[in-house]
């Protein structure tokens, strides 16, 4: 009997993934954590100081949020699903970070982003490419945009970092 629910809990866990994991795809792109490294040399492009306005696209479990926040910016993280924004809240609620930093659940299309400095993403080429006109519209002139291994077409970079992840460097750009 023990054998039976534990393979249905392993079926329901697996469907569960598997769903989300497509769910995640179709607004932007799967969940894939990034490497501790990744994030550093994130923040380090980020040229972060205290106050300025940092969002991060599809913030999956809140790892670049934390690291933009213990950098004293005002970091927010976009993210559509239930379940990583209350882990990320609670991880911010842990870190007390929460006067600095917030998990806003919407689609990243939905995002004003107008009023960012720093704006991050690892997202999907065909997001990017969807996305690339939002950025235009609504970014103000010297928003630092950041993106991890995949880039903006027709935009030029100044700086590619080779130390992105497996799938691409990681992009910078100044609009």
């Amino acid at each position: 009997m023990l054998d039976i629910l534990g393979i249905i809990f392993l079926l329901c866990v697996f469907i569960y993934w598997f769903y989300y994991r497509y769910r995640s795809e179709k607004f932007g792109a799967p969940f894939v954590p990034l490497e501790p490294q990744v994030v550093e040399r994130v923040m380090l492009h980020s040229h972060l100081t205290p106050g300025k306005i940092f969002y991060d696209l599809g913030s999956g479990d809140g790892r670049i949020v934390v690291a933009a926040a213990l950098h004293e910016a005002k970091a927010y993280g976009v993210e559509i699903s239930t379940s990583r924004v209350i882990y990320s809240r609670l991880w911010l609620y842990i870190l007390r970070l929460n006067d600095r930093a917030k998990i806003i659940k919407k689609d990243l299309f939905s995002v004003n982003l107008s009023d960012a400095d720093v704006v991050c993403m690892y997202l999907l080429q065909r997001t990017n490419n969807k996305l690339k006109k939002k950025l235009e519209k609504e970014l103000k002139k010297g928003t630092r945009v950041i993106s991890v291994s995949f880039s903006f077409p027709g935009w030029k970079p100044k700086i590619v970092d080779p130390f992105g992840t497996k799938y691409g460097p990681i992009y910078v750009y100044d609009r």
